[in-house]
Protein backbone atom coordinates (compact mmCIF):
# COMPACT_ATOMS: atom_id res chain seq x y z
CA UNK A 1 0.00 0.00 0.00
CA UNK A 2 1.70 3.20 -1.37
CA UNK A 3 1.78 5.96 1.47
CA UNK A 4 0.71 9.38 1.00
CA UNK A 5 1.82 12.27 3.41
CA UNK A 6 -0.80 14.97 2.02
CA UNK A 7 -3.75 13.47 0.04
CA UNK A 8 -5.99 15.50 -2.09
CA UNK A 9 -9.69 14.10 -3.29
CA UNK A 10 -10.37 16.27 -6.07
CA UNK A 11 -8.83 17.76 -8.89
CA UNK A 12 -11.09 20.79 -8.99
CA UNK A 13 -9.62 24.79 -8.62
CA UNK A 14 -9.50 24.42 -4.69
CA UNK A 15 -7.45 20.86 -4.87
CA UNK A 16 -5.12 22.00 -7.37
CA UNK A 17 -4.76 25.50 -5.22
CA UNK A 18 -4.01 23.26 -1.74
CA UNK A 19 -1.29 21.13 -3.41
CA UNK A 20 0.14 23.80 -5.36
CA UNK A 21 0.24 25.86 -1.83
CA UNK A 22 1.54 22.41 0.09
CA UNK A 23 4.26 22.61 -2.25
CA UNK A 24 5.47 19.09 -1.90
CA UNK A 25 4.31 15.40 -0.65
CA UNK A 26 1.06 15.61 -2.37
CA UNK A 27 -0.88 13.55 -4.28
CA UNK A 28 -4.20 14.88 -6.01
CA UNK A 29 -6.73 12.26 -6.98
CA UNK A 30 -9.29 13.14 -9.53
CA UNK A 31 -12.09 11.03 -10.62
CA UNK A 32 -12.30 12.74 -13.88
CA UNK A 33 -9.94 12.22 -17.39
CA UNK A 34 -9.09 15.82 -16.45
CA UNK A 35 -8.65 18.36 -13.92
CA UNK A 36 -10.10 21.53 -13.23
CA UNK A 37 -13.52 20.34 -11.65
CA UNK A 38 -16.41 22.65 -12.46
CA UNK A 39 -13.97 25.27 -13.96
CA UNK A 40 -13.93 22.88 -17.15
CA UNK A 41 -14.83 23.51 -20.45
CA UNK A 42 -16.24 21.80 -23.10
CA UNK A 43 -15.47 21.84 -26.82
CA UNK A 44 -17.40 21.13 -29.35
CA UNK A 45 -16.88 21.39 -33.11
CA UNK A 46 -15.21 25.00 -32.47
CA UNK A 47 -17.42 25.83 -29.51
CA UNK A 48 -16.56 26.47 -26.07
CA UNK A 49 -19.09 25.81 -23.51
CA UNK A 50 -18.23 26.63 -19.95
CA UNK A 51 -19.89 23.86 -16.83
CA UNK A 52 -21.87 26.96 -16.30
CA UNK A 53 -20.78 30.73 -17.04
CA UNK A 54 -17.63 31.73 -15.11
CA UNK A 55 -16.19 35.03 -15.26
CA UNK A 56 -12.85 35.57 -12.99
CA UNK A 57 -13.01 39.10 -10.33
CA UNK A 58 -11.41 39.40 -6.69
CA UNK A 59 -10.83 41.60 -4.18
CA UNK A 60 -7.92 39.39 -2.97
CA UNK A 61 -4.47 40.95 -3.50
CA UNK A 62 -3.00 37.59 -3.45
CA UNK A 63 -5.85 35.53 -5.88
CA UNK A 64 -5.30 38.60 -8.28
CA UNK A 65 -1.80 38.38 -8.69
CA UNK A 66 -2.07 34.56 -9.03
CA UNK A 67 -4.95 34.46 -11.59
CA UNK A 68 -2.64 36.66 -13.92
CA UNK A 69 0.25 35.21 -12.98
CA UNK A 70 -1.76 31.81 -14.37
CA UNK A 71 -3.22 33.68 -17.41
CA UNK A 72 0.02 35.79 -18.42
CA UNK A 73 -0.92 37.07 -22.15
CA UNK A 74 -3.89 35.20 -21.85
CA UNK A 75 -6.59 37.45 -20.36
CA UNK A 76 -8.76 39.87 -21.19
CA UNK A 77 -10.13 42.55 -18.99
CA UNK A 78 -13.63 44.20 -19.95
CA UNK A 79 -16.34 46.10 -18.32
CA UNK A 80 -19.75 44.06 -17.84
CA UNK A 81 -22.70 44.36 -20.23
CA UNK A 82 -25.31 42.70 -18.34
CA UNK A 83 -28.75 43.00 -18.55
CA UNK A 84 -32.35 42.03 -17.53
CA UNK A 85 -35.10 41.33 -19.91
CA UNK A 86 -38.80 42.01 -18.94
CA UNK A 87 -40.72 40.19 -21.41
CA UNK A 88 -44.23 42.05 -20.37
CA UNK A 89 -42.58 44.80 -21.60
CA UNK A 90 -40.30 43.57 -24.26
CA UNK A 91 -37.60 45.50 -23.19
CA UNK A 92 -34.08 45.39 -21.13
CA UNK A 93 -32.60 47.15 -18.26
CA UNK A 94 -29.05 47.20 -16.79
CA UNK A 95 -27.95 44.99 -13.62
CA UNK A 96 -28.84 45.73 -11.16
CA UNK A 97 -32.19 46.30 -11.19
CA UNK A 98 -32.62 47.80 -8.66
CA UNK A 99 -29.93 50.58 -9.67
CA UNK A 100 -31.40 50.82 -13.30
CA UNK A 101 -34.76 51.16 -13.16
CA UNK A 102 -34.58 54.04 -15.71
CA UNK A 103 -36.56 52.74 -18.79
CA UNK A 104 -39.28 50.84 -16.78
CA UNK A 105 -43.03 51.77 -16.89
CA UNK A 106 -43.50 54.80 -14.54
CA UNK A 107 -45.42 53.19 -11.69
CA UNK A 108 -43.09 50.43 -11.98
CA UNK A 109 -40.29 53.16 -11.08
CA UNK A 110 -42.98 54.86 -8.53
CA UNK A 111 -43.72 51.65 -6.72
CA UNK A 112 -40.07 51.30 -6.54
CA UNK A 113 -38.79 54.39 -5.28
CA UNK A 114 -42.01 54.96 -2.93
CA UNK A 115 -41.04 51.27 -1.33
CA UNK A 116 -37.60 52.63 -0.61
CA UNK A 117 -38.49 55.51 0.96
CA UNK A 118 -40.90 53.87 2.94
CA UNK A 119 -38.22 51.94 3.97
CA UNK A 120 -35.83 54.55 4.80
CA UNK A 121 -38.04 56.36 6.90
CA UNK A 122 -38.14 53.42 9.46
CA UNK A 123 -34.96 53.10 10.66
CA UNK A 124 -36.31 51.64 13.79
CA UNK A 125 -38.24 48.57 11.57
CA UNK A 126 -38.02 44.76 12.69
CA UNK A 127 -34.56 43.00 11.84
CA UNK A 128 -35.26 40.62 9.02
CA UNK A 129 -35.34 37.09 10.07
CA UNK A 130 -35.34 35.47 6.71
CA UNK A 131 -34.05 36.45 2.97
CA UNK A 132 -37.09 37.15 1.96
CA UNK A 133 -37.72 39.87 4.90
CA UNK A 134 -34.30 41.12 4.14
CA UNK A 135 -35.81 42.15 0.98
CA UNK A 136 -38.17 44.31 1.88
CA UNK A 137 -36.06 45.45 4.87
CA UNK A 138 -33.56 46.23 2.70
CA UNK A 139 -35.28 47.48 -0.29
CA UNK A 140 -38.82 47.66 -0.23
CA UNK A 141 -42.14 46.75 -1.23
CA UNK A 142 -41.60 47.67 -5.03
CA UNK A 143 -38.21 46.51 -5.43
CA UNK A 144 -38.58 43.32 -3.43
CA UNK A 145 -41.78 42.24 -5.23
CA UNK A 146 -41.02 43.62 -8.83
CA UNK A 147 -37.83 41.50 -9.18
CA UNK A 148 -35.86 40.61 -6.03
CA UNK A 149 -38.41 37.91 -5.16
CA UNK A 150 -38.97 36.36 -8.24
CA UNK A 151 -35.72 36.05 -8.93
CA UNK A 152 -34.99 34.71 -6.07
CA UNK A 153 -37.40 31.96 -6.43
CA UNK A 154 -36.40 30.89 -9.43
CA UNK A 155 -32.48 30.56 -8.82
CA UNK A 156 -32.63 29.27 -5.42
CA UNK A 157 -35.86 27.26 -6.20
CA UNK A 158 -37.63 27.61 -2.76
CA UNK A 159 -38.90 30.71 -0.94
CA UNK A 160 -36.35 32.79 0.52
CA UNK A 161 -38.16 32.92 3.45
CA UNK A 162 -36.42 29.88 3.63
CA UNK A 163 -33.35 30.89 3.64
CA UNK A 164 -30.72 33.65 5.77
CA UNK A 165 -29.50 36.07 4.35
CA UNK A 166 -25.61 36.25 5.89
CA UNK A 167 -24.16 34.72 2.20
CA UNK A 168 -24.97 38.58 0.83
CA UNK A 169 -22.05 40.33 1.09
CA UNK A 170 -20.62 40.22 -2.48
CA UNK A 171 -23.95 38.76 -3.85
CA UNK A 172 -26.98 41.30 -4.59
CA UNK A 173 -25.36 44.95 -4.54
CA UNK A 174 -26.69 47.52 -2.33
CA UNK A 175 -26.80 50.73 -3.65
CA UNK A 176 -27.27 53.87 -1.62
CA UNK A 177 -30.45 55.85 -2.56
CA UNK A 178 -28.88 58.65 -4.80
CA UNK A 179 -27.38 56.24 -6.44
CA UNK A 180 -30.94 54.20 -6.91
CA UNK A 181 -32.49 57.62 -7.73
CA UNK A 182 -30.09 58.83 -10.10
CA UNK A 183 -30.44 55.44 -11.95
CA UNK A 184 -33.98 55.99 -11.84
CA UNK A 185 -34.35 59.43 -13.45
CA UNK A 186 -31.66 58.82 -16.25
CA UNK A 187 -29.87 55.74 -18.06
CA UNK A 188 -26.85 55.71 -15.78
CA UNK A 189 -23.79 53.93 -17.00
CA UNK A 190 -21.52 54.35 -13.97
CA UNK A 191 -22.12 50.01 -13.09
CA UNK A 192 -22.04 48.95 -9.51
CA UNK A 193 -21.17 45.68 -8.14
CA UNK A 194 -17.74 43.93 -7.72
CA UNK A 195 -17.61 42.70 -10.94
CA UNK A 196 -18.09 45.62 -12.96
CA UNK A 197 -14.42 45.10 -14.52
CA UNK A 198 -13.63 41.49 -14.97
CA UNK A 199 -11.58 38.89 -16.53
CA UNK A 200 -11.47 35.74 -19.10
CA UNK A 201 -9.54 33.78 -20.58
CA UNK A 202 -8.57 34.87 -24.95
CA UNK A 203 -8.35 30.99 -25.57
CA UNK A 204 -9.36 27.91 -24.11
CA UNK A 205 -12.11 28.84 -21.98
CA UNK A 206 -12.12 29.26 -18.51
CA UNK A 207 -10.59 25.78 -18.73
CA UNK A 208 -7.74 27.34 -19.33
CA UNK A 209 -7.34 28.80 -15.37
CA UNK A 210 -6.84 25.41 -14.08
CA UNK A 211 -5.06 23.77 -17.20
CA UNK A 212 -2.12 26.72 -16.23
CA UNK A 213 -2.58 25.60 -12.48
CA UNK A 214 -2.24 22.29 -13.24
CA UNK A 215 0.98 22.78 -14.98
CA UNK A 216 2.10 23.99 -11.33
CA UNK A 217 0.91 20.62 -9.77
CA UNK A 218 3.86 17.49 -10.41
CA UNK A 219 1.03 14.44 -8.71
CA UNK A 220 -2.23 14.29 -10.32
CA UNK A 221 -3.51 10.84 -10.81
CA UNK A 222 -6.75 10.75 -12.46
CA UNK A 223 -9.68 8.02 -13.32
CA UNK A 224 -9.68 7.51 -9.33
CA UNK A 225 -12.83 7.33 -8.14
CA UNK A 226 -13.06 7.40 -4.48
CA UNK A 227 -15.39 4.35 -2.87
CA UNK A 228 -14.36 4.25 0.81
CA UNK A 229 -12.28 6.13 3.24
CA UNK A 230 -11.01 4.67 6.85
CA UNK A 231 -10.24 7.60 8.93
CA UNK A 232 -9.07 5.48 11.62
CA UNK A 233 -6.68 3.51 9.42
CA UNK A 234 -6.21 6.33 7.32
CA UNK A 235 -6.82 5.26 4.38
CA UNK A 236 -8.70 5.48 0.98
CA UNK A 237 -9.83 2.96 -1.19
CA UNK A 238 -10.59 3.94 -5.08
CA UNK A 239 -12.31 1.57 -7.88
CA UNK A 240 -10.90 -1.25 -8.62
CA UNK A 241 -9.65 -2.04 -5.26
CA UNK A 242 -6.36 0.21 -4.96
CA UNK A 243 -5.78 1.60 -1.37
CA UNK A 244 -3.82 4.40 -0.12
CA UNK A 245 -2.58 5.23 3.21
CA UNK A 246 -2.32 9.11 4.30
CA UNK A 247 -1.10 11.48 6.96
CA UNK A 248 -3.22 14.24 5.73
CA UNK A 249 -6.77 14.17 4.27
CA UNK A 250 -7.65 17.25 2.11
CA UNK A 251 -11.57 16.64 0.83
CA UNK A 252 -13.25 18.71 -1.64
CA UNK A 253 -15.68 16.99 -2.86
CA UNK A 254 -19.27 17.31 -2.04
CA UNK A 255 -20.31 16.95 2.29
CA UNK A 256 -23.55 15.16 0.84
CA UNK A 257 -21.17 12.67 -0.12
CA UNK A 258 -19.60 11.92 3.26
CA UNK A 259 -22.00 8.51 3.93
CA UNK A 260 -21.13 6.62 0.82
CA UNK A 261 -17.60 7.26 2.04
CA UNK A 262 -17.44 6.59 5.03
CA UNK A 263 -19.09 4.15 7.42
CA UNK A 264 -20.39 4.79 11.31
CA UNK A 265 -20.73 8.32 10.68
CA UNK A 266 -23.05 9.52 14.06
CA UNK A 267 -27.04 9.92 14.14
CA UNK A 268 -26.17 13.85 14.71
CA UNK A 269 -24.10 14.27 11.92
CA UNK A 270 -25.99 12.46 9.21
CA UNK A 271 -28.85 14.69 10.57
CA UNK A 272 -27.05 17.55 9.65
CA UNK A 273 -25.75 15.95 6.26
CA UNK A 274 -29.45 14.84 5.12
CA UNK A 275 -30.69 18.40 5.88
CA UNK A 276 -28.05 20.38 3.61
CA UNK A 277 -29.62 22.38 0.82
CA UNK A 278 -28.64 22.72 -2.79
CA UNK A 279 -30.11 23.07 -6.43
CA UNK A 280 -28.78 21.95 -9.72
CA UNK A 281 -28.31 23.59 -12.85
CA UNK A 282 -28.79 22.29 -16.77
CA UNK A 283 -26.84 24.23 -18.45
CA UNK A 284 -28.40 24.47 -22.49
CA UNK A 285 -25.70 25.29 -25.28
CA UNK A 286 -26.67 25.95 -28.47
CA UNK A 287 -24.33 27.46 -31.35
CA UNK A 288 -25.93 29.92 -33.75
CA UNK A 289 -24.92 30.46 -37.53
CA UNK A 290 -24.90 34.25 -37.02
CA UNK A 291 -22.65 36.11 -35.44
CA UNK A 292 -23.74 39.38 -32.64
CA UNK A 293 -26.91 37.80 -32.03
CA UNK A 294 -26.93 40.27 -28.45
CA UNK A 295 -24.97 42.70 -27.49
CA UNK A 296 -24.62 41.72 -23.79
CA UNK A 297 -22.94 39.54 -21.78
CA UNK A 298 -25.48 37.90 -19.62
CA UNK A 299 -28.93 38.48 -18.82
CA UNK A 300 -31.23 37.51 -16.25
CA UNK A 301 -34.71 36.27 -16.66
CA UNK A 302 -37.07 36.53 -13.37
CA UNK A 303 -40.55 35.61 -15.12
CA UNK A 304 -41.80 31.46 -15.58
CA UNK A 305 -42.29 31.92 -18.72
CA UNK A 306 -39.05 31.37 -19.36
CA UNK A 307 -37.37 28.23 -18.41
CA UNK A 308 -33.77 29.73 -17.95
CA UNK A 309 -33.14 32.40 -15.17
CA UNK A 310 -29.72 33.49 -16.62
CA UNK A 311 -28.27 33.56 -20.26
CA UNK A 312 -24.71 34.13 -21.47
CA UNK A 313 -23.48 34.45 -24.74
CA UNK A 314 -19.45 33.32 -24.80
CA UNK A 315 -18.50 35.19 -27.83
CA UNK A 316 -19.20 38.32 -25.63
CA UNK A 317 -16.08 37.05 -23.44
CA UNK A 318 -13.94 36.28 -25.96
CA UNK A 319 -14.32 35.32 -29.59
CA UNK A 320 -12.19 32.84 -29.57
CA UNK A 321 -15.32 30.83 -27.89
CA UNK A 322 -17.25 30.17 -31.33
CA UNK A 323 -15.82 29.61 -35.03
CA UNK A 324 -16.03 32.47 -37.23
CA UNK A 325 -19.60 33.41 -38.42
CA UNK A 326 -21.38 32.22 -35.64
CA UNK A 327 -22.60 32.95 -31.85
CA UNK A 328 -23.41 30.74 -29.11
CA UNK A 329 -25.25 31.26 -26.10
CA UNK A 330 -25.06 29.32 -22.77
CA UNK A 331 -29.09 29.13 -20.78
CA UNK A 332 -29.27 27.98 -16.99
CA UNK A 333 -31.97 26.28 -16.09
CA UNK A 334 -32.69 25.59 -12.36
CA UNK A 335 -33.88 23.00 -10.07
CA UNK A 336 -33.89 20.70 -6.93
CA UNK A 337 -35.93 18.29 -4.94
CA UNK A 338 -38.00 21.73 -3.96
CA UNK A 339 -38.50 22.21 -7.32
CA UNK A 340 -38.33 19.98 -10.23
CA UNK A 341 -37.62 20.15 -13.44
CA UNK A 342 -40.27 21.59 -15.95
CA UNK A 343 -39.74 19.31 -18.43
CA UNK A 344 -37.52 15.99 -18.87
CA UNK A 345 -35.02 15.43 -21.06
CA UNK A 346 -32.32 16.95 -23.41
CA UNK A 347 -33.99 16.99 -26.48
CA UNK A 348 -37.18 18.99 -24.27
CA UNK A 349 -34.85 21.05 -22.75
CA UNK A 350 -33.47 22.03 -25.97
CA UNK A 351 -36.64 22.65 -27.51
CA UNK A 352 -38.10 24.71 -24.32
CA UNK A 353 -34.93 26.68 -24.34
CA UNK A 354 -35.01 27.91 -28.16
CA UNK A 355 -38.67 28.74 -27.96
CA UNK A 356 -37.82 30.49 -24.92
CA UNK A 357 -35.21 32.38 -26.93
CA UNK A 358 -37.57 33.28 -29.98
CA UNK A 359 -40.01 34.45 -27.54
CA UNK A 360 -37.21 37.21 -25.89
CA UNK A 361 -36.36 38.11 -29.71
CA UNK A 362 -33.01 36.61 -28.96
CA UNK A 363 -33.47 33.92 -32.15
CA UNK A 364 -35.02 34.25 -35.23
CA UNK A 365 -36.92 31.72 -36.62
CA UNK A 366 -34.08 31.92 -39.71
CA UNK A 367 -31.52 30.83 -37.15
CA UNK A 368 -29.73 27.27 -38.04
CA UNK A 369 -28.80 25.77 -34.68
CA UNK A 370 -24.99 24.54 -35.44
CA UNK A 371 -24.86 22.52 -32.15
CA UNK A 372 -26.70 21.97 -29.24
CA UNK A 373 -26.11 20.08 -25.98
CA UNK A 374 -26.80 19.84 -22.33
CA UNK A 375 -23.98 19.99 -19.37
CA UNK A 376 -25.60 18.80 -15.88
CA UNK A 377 -24.55 20.79 -12.74
CA UNK A 378 -24.98 19.06 -9.66
CA UNK A 379 -25.05 19.99 -7.18
CA UNK A 380 -24.32 23.72 -8.07
CA UNK A 381 -25.28 25.77 -5.84
CA UNK A 382 -25.54 25.87 -2.17
CA UNK A 383 -28.69 26.89 -0.79
CA UNK A 384 -28.40 28.81 2.52
CA UNK A 385 -31.68 27.22 4.29
CA UNK A 386 -32.07 28.39 7.87
CA UNK A 387 -30.55 25.52 9.36
CA UNK A 388 -27.73 26.29 7.28
CA UNK A 389 -25.02 27.48 9.46
CA UNK A 390 -25.91 24.72 12.00
CA UNK A 391 -25.65 21.60 10.22
CA UNK A 392 -22.46 22.57 8.11
CA UNK A 393 -21.11 23.40 11.45
CA UNK A 394 -21.92 19.95 13.22
CA UNK A 395 -20.09 18.00 9.92
CA UNK A 396 -17.11 20.28 9.74
CA UNK A 397 -16.66 19.64 13.77
CA UNK A 398 -17.21 16.14 13.00
CA UNK A 399 -14.40 15.95 10.24
CA UNK A 400 -11.56 18.32 11.80
CA UNK A 401 -12.20 15.16 14.45
CA UNK A 402 -11.27 12.50 12.74
CA UNK A 403 -8.82 14.55 10.90
CA UNK A 404 -9.90 15.38 7.76
CA UNK A 405 -9.60 19.33 6.19
CA UNK A 406 -12.89 20.67 4.07
CA UNK A 407 -12.50 22.74 1.42
CA UNK A 408 -13.76 24.90 -1.45
CA UNK A 409 -16.96 25.43 -2.88
CA UNK A 410 -18.40 21.83 -1.79
CA UNK A 411 -16.28 20.70 1.29
CA UNK A 412 -16.67 24.02 3.00
CA UNK A 413 -20.28 24.69 1.14
CA UNK A 414 -20.27 27.93 0.72
CA UNK A 415 -21.23 30.23 -2.38
CA UNK A 416 -18.01 29.99 -3.91
CA UNK A 417 -16.53 31.97 -6.81
CA UNK A 418 -13.10 30.64 -8.07
CA UNK A 419 -10.77 33.39 -6.18
CA UNK A 420 -12.50 31.96 -3.36
CA UNK A 421 -11.99 28.09 -4.57
CA UNK A 422 -8.65 28.82 -4.62
CA UNK A 423 -8.07 31.00 -1.48
CA UNK A 424 -9.78 27.92 0.32
CA UNK A 425 -7.22 25.95 -1.31
CA UNK A 426 -4.18 27.64 0.45
CA UNK A 427 -6.06 28.59 3.14
CA UNK A 428 -6.04 24.41 4.78
CA UNK A 429 -2.61 24.09 2.73
CA UNK A 430 -1.75 26.85 5.35
CA UNK A 431 -2.92 25.28 8.35
CA UNK A 432 -1.93 21.82 7.56
CA UNK A 433 1.72 23.44 6.78
CA UNK A 434 1.47 25.41 10.32
CA UNK A 435 1.86 29.17 8.23
CA UNK A 436 -0.33 31.74 9.31
CA UNK A 437 -2.89 32.49 6.35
Amino acid sequence: MEQIKHAVLGGGLTGLSAAYHLERDYTVFEKLDEPGGLARSEEIDGFYFDYAPHILYTVDPYASKLIHELLEGNIRIQKREAYLYHGKYDLYTRFPYQSHLYGLPAQDIIDCLSGLVDVLRDPDRPKPQNYREWLYWRFGKGIAEHLMIPYAERIWTIDPKHMNFNWIDRRVPEPDFESILRGALQDETELSGFNKDFWYPIEGGIEALPVALAKRVSDIRLNKTVTHIDPKARTIEFEGGEVFGYENLVYTLPLTNLPKFIDDIPAEVMTAINGLQYNRIKCVNIGIDRTDISPYQWLYFYEDEFIFHRISFPRNFSEATCPPGTSSVCCEIASSDHRPPRVEGDQALIDATVEGLKKAGIMRDSDRVVVADVLSVDPAYVIYDLDYETNVKIIHDYLHGIGIHPCGRFGDWQYYNMDHSIMSGKRVADQIMGRAS
